[in-house]
């Protein structure tokens, strides 16, 4: 069994901090506890398995020590404080190396430093080499101090486990769509196929390739491409949220195809059409199957209406009636168990109720989508095999209204609704439900589906797109999302939030100069500098064309958003080099800052517009430079 200890020291290493460069904003809390406290010393001290390891320290060079020796060990070892007024007074510590030598330790107070989870993964401490007793007010600026330190440990721990939790998002969104059973596409307003999946094509029988040189206009069966169109413009001007219809496709073999088809769409920040969405299922053998079914049906009905006429004329004994009567007996009975058959094979669950709800038939699908087997299922009533409890009262009303009313809004609709399988599980779930009625007793006949996997996939689809394909950072419309949290925190912590609008000088005349290829090797590799050049804690995203946008919280100062956007200043103006091209490249940069004395009514898209103005003002300026606004 792994130790607490175990656990604290993979927690630690897990955070990446170890043996990182050094940070403002930790180096600005050792120096204002130096400060405050009156002493030499003061350190963020990391404690791993064999030492401790200073991530700040203010006063001395070292930048770490051995565990065994360790004051800030007893404290992360005792999982709280420690106050030492005099070492040489205190037996634990008066033989202490770190006492009788260099730096000579009389007096030491530490704060643990905690992760998400309750784990000491260090301290932050101060020591001086004279006694000392600390006033409660220093002890309680230490300790807000300390806060501080775990506050920002703790954001990179949420922010470490956010990415990871995205990456398997997206991993898993992938996978899911290139091995979707059920065909999808992204489609431009056009018409024109953006993304399509394996089971679309083959479902229409073309490439990837051969379905991006046509539209979906090109593949559809004539006759059916004026619904589509119809329902499509109807989607388009807000009528409908979808529209569903069954539909043909013409395959590349020429060989119509039916598919039942779903569409919606995906609109952008501003409320334009983006794309559209289409699921598309096969539905190629149920149509050959419903046909199969209405052949047999009027087959049937011609073949006992023949034998009812041949029987009153035939009526000239009884025996041949006898023997007619047989023959047709066979005959139904034959027929009923090829129906049997084709619904016992149907890819849809089938259920007949009577009037009172009670099952009269239970196919295999149902067997399989709700865990009841048929001999379970029949006999007993609807709602308490597949209905849920609180949808139950709702199922019972409307079948005591039917019965007086002898109709329903429900009959004959295509309804999705919750179904529960007999493991209590809740399913999505769409149904049909068709009435008959046959020697004056009504009977309810019903098609299901398990929509599990469809609406999985239209939730993935709508979450979709927050990044930027070419440079993998966040796009605008992701940006639009994260820019209200950063400045309703700004406002609530009473923080500084800094925006840097960021273009590149020039970058028309390289992609026109070495074309497209070039010029998209060229963002990729600005993304990637801008994004060294910040904080694990900071945003940066692709706005558009050469454009990006870099979001800063929890900046200390003006000055700190300077020197953030001289750092990336410099690092664009490294020369890049793409095969055999050296390409010398700067950028302009405008910033505009929130602070605390900043109005509350400034908008997320005012901040933007001011530090898009700032960097024309830094491209008047002569570009490659900075301009910064406040905005108030």
């Amino acid at each position: 069994m792994i130790s607490r200890e175990q656990l604290r020291i993979q927690k630690l290493h897990s955070l990446g901090l170890l043996d990182s460069e050094p940070e403002d904003f930790f180096d600005t809390i050792t120096r204002v506890a130096s400060v405050i406290l009156d002493t030499p010393i003061s350190l963020i001290s990391l404690v791993d398995e064999h030492r401790q390891w200073f991530k700040s320290k203010h006063g001395i060079d070292a930048a770490e020590t051995a565990r065994d020796i360790s004051f800030c060990t007893h404290a992360v070892e005792s999982d709280e404080q420690l106050i030492v007024e005099n070492a040489l007074n205190d037996a634990r510590f008066a033989q202490n190396p770190l006492v009788v030598n260099t730096p000579n330790i009389r007096f030491y107070a530490g704060i643990p430093i905690r992760s998400l989870d309750g784990y000491a993964l260090g301290t932050l401490c101060v020591i001086d080499n004279e006694p000392k007793t600390p006033t409660a007010k220093e002890l309680a600026a230490l300790k807000d101090l300390a806060h501080l330190a775990t506050r920002e440990l703790q954001f990179r721990e949420r922010m470490l486990e956010a990415k990871r939790s995205i990456q398997s998002s997206e991993s898993k969104f992938k996978t899911l769509f290139e091995n979707a059973a059920i065909g999808i596409s992204m489609i431009k307003p056009n018409g024109s196929w953006l993304e399509v999946n394996e089971e679309l094509c083959r479902i229409v029988g073309y490439s990837k390739q051969a379905l991006s040189t046509l539209t979906f206009q090109d593949i559809t069966f004539h006759e059916d491409l004026s619904t589509d169109l119809n329902l499509l413009d109807q989607l388009v001007a807000g009528k409908l949220d979808r529209y569903q219809l069954e539909k043909r496709y013409v395959k590349q073999s020429g060989e119509p195809v039916w598919v039942e088809l779903t569409v919606t769409k995906q609109l952008t920040a501003n409320g334009e059409l983006d794309y559209f969405v289409a699921i598309v299922k096969d539905i190629q053998s149920a149509k050959e199957t419903e046909a199969a079914l209405a052949l047999l049906r009027k087959t049937l009905e011609e073949k006992v209406s023949q034998r009812t006429a041949e029987l009153k004329q035939a009526n000239k004994s009884m025996l041949a009636a006898y023997q007619e009567k047989i023959a047709s007996e066979q005959l139904l009975q034959n027929a009923e168990l090829e129906l049997r058959t084709i619904l016992d094979n149907a890819n849809d669950a089938y259920v007949c109720m009577d009037a009172d709800g009670v099952v009269k038939a239970w196919n295999k699908q149902a067997e399989h989508i709700f865990g009841w087997a048929d001999e379970e299922a029949i006999g007993r009533k609807l709602d308490k095999l597949i209905i849920p409890n609180e949808l139950q009262q709702a199922h019972q009303a409307g079948m005591r209204r039917f019965a007086l009313e002898k109709q329903s809004d429900m009959m004959g609709k295509r309804i999705e609704l919750e179904g529960m399988r007999k493991d209590g599980v809740r399913i999505p779930i769409e149904l049909q439900v068709n009435v008959l009625e046959i020697n004056e007793q009504i009977l309810f006949t019903s098609f299901l589906r398990d929509i599990t996997d469809r609406k999985q996939l239209e939730s993935l689809l709508k979450n979709e797109a927050r990044n930027d394909p070419l440079t993998g950072l966040p796009n605008r419309r992701k940006l639009e999302e994260i820019l209200p949290v950063a400045v309703q925190r700004a406002r609530a912590n009473q923080t500084m939030l800094s925006i840097l609008f960021v273009d590149l000088d020039g970058f028309k005349l390289i992609n026109d100069t070495y074309g497209h290829n070039v010029g998209d090797m060229l963002l990729r590799e600005v993304a990637n500098r801008i994004d060294k050049s910040t904080r694990q804690s900071d945003t940066v995203a692709r706005y558009a064309g050469d454009e990006f946008i870099i979001v800063l919280e929890g900046v200390s100062q003006v000055a700190d958003t300077n020197r953030i956007a001289e750092k990336i200043l410099h690092a664009i103006s490294e020369p890049l080099h793409f095969n055999q091209i050296t390409l010398n490249i700067t950028v302009s940069i405008g910033i505009a800052c929130y602070g605390s004395e900043s109005s509350k009514e400034t908008q997320p898209a005012e901040l933007i517009r001011q530090a898009d103005k700032a960097m024309y003002t830094a491209k008047r300026n002569g570009k490659n430079g900075v301009f910064m606004v406040e905005t108030g």
